[in-house]
């Protein structure tokens, strides 16, 4: 099987606190993988060392078979999109101002498929409505967007499930041709039900990772259930 992002005993230590503990996983490419634990259990610190915002302690991770020490990694992740923590937006523009100047941002020369991304995230029609007036939801809606910019193939979040309505995300996320890695703080698993998953992984004293299945125990599936 191939994997889009794999780590290795992956460790992050900050003075005396270690929000990683020896973690390895492997998401598989074209899947949809939950990853669910409580506050501190290393999720954002995750997605930020993937991302290059910081580094490991120890460990390693394999992103499209680059590994983090290779000096192609600058390149590969290129291809991700990412939402760390608070979304990135401009509070005095609308949804769609805000996807035109991420365009710029990733230099693509043309603004297509700036509606396609705001019909996703549930934003088509807050017209000229300036993202300061938005709900919190909203704006975590529109930093999602905002990620989605430039077609990545690889997608990371964090509390995606928490302001992402339910039928929007199934009907639309999902129908994407990309890899989605989604990770979600902490919230109930029974929140998850009515949200189609590949994989859900939980995250346990900040080191064990059980897999579960998904089909018919935890999670309705879209694609076939899989214990890692």
């Amino acid at each position: 099987m191939e994997y889009a992002l794999q780590t290795n005993c992956l460790t992050k230590k900050y003075r005396n606190f270690q929000a990683l503990d020896n973690l390895t996983m492997h998401v598989p490419k074209g899947s949809i993988y939950g990853f669910v634990g409580k506050n501190g259990a290393g999720k954002t610190t995750l997605i930020r060392i993937i991302c290059g915002l910081q580094f490991e302690t120890k460990g390693e991770f394999e992103l499209y078979g680059v590994k983090s020490n290779d000096p192609k990694i600058f390149k590969t992740r290129r291809r991700i999109g990412a939402v760390v923590e608070t979304p990135s937006i401009y509070l005095d523009c609308s949804a769609r101002e805000n996807l035109r100047l991420q365009y710029k941002v990733l230099g693509i020369p043309n603004m297509k498929g700036i509606d396609e991304i705001l019909k996703i995230v549930g934003l088509e029609n807050t017209g000229n409505k300036k993202a300061k007036n938005f709900s919190l939801g909203m704006r975590q809606r529109l930093g999602i967007a905002v990620a989605l910019c430039g077609n990545p193939d690889f997608l990371l979040g964090n509390a995606f499930l928490r302001k992402m309505p339910n039928q929007t995300f199934r009907k639309n996320l999902l129908g994407l041709e990309r890899e989605e890695f989604i990770l979600v703080n902490d919230i109930a698993v029974q929140k998850l039900i009515d949200v189609i998953l590949d994989i859900l992984a939980v995250r346990r004293n900040n080191r064990a990772v059980v897999m579960v299945a998904c089909a018919g125990i935890l999670l309705p599936l879209k694609r076939n259930a899989r214990i890692e």
